[in-house]
């Protein structure tokens, strides 16, 4: 045991990614089970599988502190208790009005249980554990990046809506009018609930606590931003195989891989920069994420090649314009997390 410790904090990006590939490949069959074959009792795992990326930068952490925990833990517990009805509830409301079922005492049991490792993590962010505290502590700060949280709910969705007249064109098509399933305030209502699922159970919580808040500045503390950014980019697409395959997609195809690998390798880079510009903040990226997936929901994309080529001209100018292939100075606020989180 004293071996694999010392293995693991010896080589912490390493044992980054297979921790996260041990949790959510290891509860991989979950995400069949519920969407396949409607046994929602086993939806709890399936939110653990989610929160792998996240789960695995905490365990990280943990084993590779030296540093002595605080006393209390006190604030770690509020915070828990705080975000655990608040996540349950975005839940129980994705559940009721998006996919239309009817509310019951055991759908409330459901996502308080499910609710129980989003509420984990966002409680991670108060935690004892020196390391834990700084790598998680972003995801609830808003203050001095409220201007690039409001930012990326306009970039990311207009980047993806950009792509569509794009593919209209090339493709000689008329514009479509993609239906929605409400007008007005009900439409607003129903993406706002979208966005928070998204945020709570996935994007935020589940993955960037762990793709770009731990993995991320460790590997730009060795490696410039963008080669950083496609490293994650490889192991962030093959992650979603049994959620995908779950979802009915072409999972054993190569076109289905070439086309997704090297979306996630462009949405990668554009996260990265985000996250660089917003001086670390996991909640800045989380939203971009939310707020990319909740277009998505809305507005079906069929030709993901012209949406990759939109992407790919977005993330040339961000490279080109912070000259991302070079490394960021020691001084640079990411990096310097790096150095905390690894103490």
């Amino acid at each position: 045991m004293n071996r694999i410790l010392g293995w693991i904090r010896s080589h912490q990006g390493t044992a980054f990614f297979v921790i996260t590939y041990a949790i959510t490949w290891g509860l991989g069959f979950s995400y069949g089970a519920v969407l396949k074959r409607d046994q929602y009792l086993l939806a709890p795992f399936a939110f653990v599988a989610t929160c792998g990326p996240a789960l695995a930068g905490i365990i990280v952490s943990i084993i590779s502190n030296t540093e002595p925990k605080q006393e209390t833990s006190k604030a770690s517990r509020v915070a828990f208790f705080v975000a655990w009805p608040i996540a349950a509830l975005v839940g129980i409301s994705f559940n009721t009005f998006i996919n239309k079922v009817p509310l019951s005492p055991a759908i409330m049991i459901l996502y308080l249980v499910s609710a129980v490792p989003v509420a984990f993590v966002i409680s991670a962010s108060k935690s004892r554990n020196s390391a834990v505290r700084n790598t998680v502590s972003s995801l609830i700060h808003i203050r001095g990046v409220w201007s690039w949280a409001l930012a990326t709910l306009l970039i990311l969705p207009a980047s993806i809506l950009l792509a569509v007249p794009i593919n209209n064109l090339l493709f000689e098509q008329p514009i479509s009018i993609f239906p929605l399933p409400a007008t007005g305030l009900p439409l607003i209502g129903l993406i706002v609930i979208r966005f928070l699922y998204q945020l709570f159970f996935f994007n935020a919580t589940g993955e960037e606590v762990g793709w770009r808040g731990f993995a991320l500045p460790r590997l730009q503390a060795q490696a410039s931003p963008l080669v950083a950014a496609v490293v994650i980019g490889l192991f962030w697409a093959p992650w979603h195989f049994f959620l995908w395959q779950a979802e009915g997609r072409m999972v054993l195809t190569l076109s289905f891989w070439s086309t997704y690998l090297v979306g996630h390798i462009l949405f990668s880079i554009l996260l990265a920069w985000l996250y660089n510009r917003s001086r670390g903040s996991i909640l800045v990226v989380g939203i971009a994420h939310a707020a990319a997936n909740t277009t998505f929901a809305f507005i079906p994309f069929q030709n993901l090649n012209v949406l990759n080529l939109t992407w790919a001209i977005v993330a040339l100018l961000l490279i080109l314009f912070d000259r991302m292939w070079e490394k960021l100075p020691s001084d640079d606020p990411v990096v310097y997390r790096s150095r905390l989180t690894a103490a």
